[in-house]
C-alpha cells in the first residue's frame, strides 16, 4: 500500500503514517513515550525528520499507548494534535480522567490499567474533529466507550478506515495473526456503548478496502465484509 505504512518496531501499539494525494503526510496515533526511539527511527525512515514534515497527527483516543508520543510530536514536528473534544478535555486536564482500573478485568489488564491510570498521556491540542465530513478528506465517526472520545477515522480517497482500539484486527503485540474484534473490556470505561456506537455506524460505512487498528495486521481482503461480520 503506497499511502498507508505501519511504522515498524513499535511493539506496544500500531502507528500509522498516512500520505495523501497531495503529497501530505499525517501520523495516526502515536505510540507509547517507552518505544519514542523506535519512533523516531522509523520515522526518520521515512523521511520525516524536521518540522514541517508532518501535517497533523490524529489521534483516535487518548490512551498514552496511542497519545504518549503526542506531545513530543507536535513539539519536534511543530505538528497540530487531532482529537475529539471529548478527549481532549481529559488530554489537556480541563477534565479529570476516568480511572481505567476498576477491579473487573483479568490480572494483567488489570496491571496495565494501573499503569494507565498512573502515568496517563498529556498534550496540547489543536484541532477538534466535527462529526461527519472533516478536514484533508477525512471523515470522524464518534464512537465513545473505549474513551469519552474514542473514534474512527475514514480517509475517502485511500478508502481506509483507522478504527484504533474500538475495532481490533489482531492479539496485541502479534501482527502476523489476522484476528478482528471489536473494543475490549478491560481496557474500556463503557465497552457496551463502545460496541453498540460501532455497530451502528457499520451500517452505513462508507466504500473500505483496507481496515488500520491499533493492534494487529492492516486488514486487506474483504475488508467490508469482515467488519459486517461484527
Amino acid at each position: 500500500m503506497k499511502h498507508l505504512s505501519l511504522l515498524s518496531r513499535m511493539i506496544i501499539s500500531n502507528v500509522w503514517l498516512l500520505t495523501d494525494e497531495a503529497g501530505r503526510r499525517y501520523l495516526v496515533d502515536t505510540g507509547h513515550p517507552l518505544e519514542r526511539l523506535a519512533l523516531q527511527a522509523s520515522l526518520w525512515r521515512r523521511g520525516v525528520r524536521g518540522k514541517g514534515d508532518l501535517t497533523a497527527v490524529l489521534l483516535t483516543h487518548r490512551h498514552s499507548d496511542h497519545a504518549g508520543n503526542a506531545a513530543w510530536l507536535r513539539k519536534t514536528f511543530d505538528a497540530p494534535i487531532a482529537c475529539h473534544q471529548a478527549d481532549a478535555d481529559v488530554l489537556t486536564g480541563r477534565m479529570k480522567r476516568s480511572n481505567l482500573a476498576r477491579g473487573v478485568a483479568h490480572l494483567y489488564e488489570e496491571l496495565l490499567c494501573h499503569i494507565e491510570d498512573r502515568f496517563p498521556a498529556e498534550t496540547a491540542v489543536d484541532e477538534l474533529y466535527e462529526d461527519g465530513s472533516w478536514k484533508w478528506g477525512l471523515r470522524m465517526m464518534h464512537v465513545p466507550g473505549h474513551t469519552e472520545g474514542s473514534v474512527l477515522l475514514h480517509h475517502e480517497a485511500t478508502q481506509t478506515l483507522f478504527t484504533g482500539d474500538a475495532i481490533l484486527t489482531g492479539l496485541a503485540p502479534l501482527r502476523a495473526l489476522e484476528v478482528m474484534r471489536l473494543a475490549v473490556p478491560g481496557f474500556s470505561l463503557d465497552v457496551d456503548q463502545c460496541h453498540a456506537a460501532v455497530r451502528a455506524v457499520l451500517k452505513s460505512l462508507p466504500a473500505t478496502q483496507v481496515v488500520a487498528s491499533g493492534h494487529g495486521p492492516a486488514v486487506t481482503a474483504n475488508a467490508e465484509a469482515k467488519l459486517r461480520r461484527l
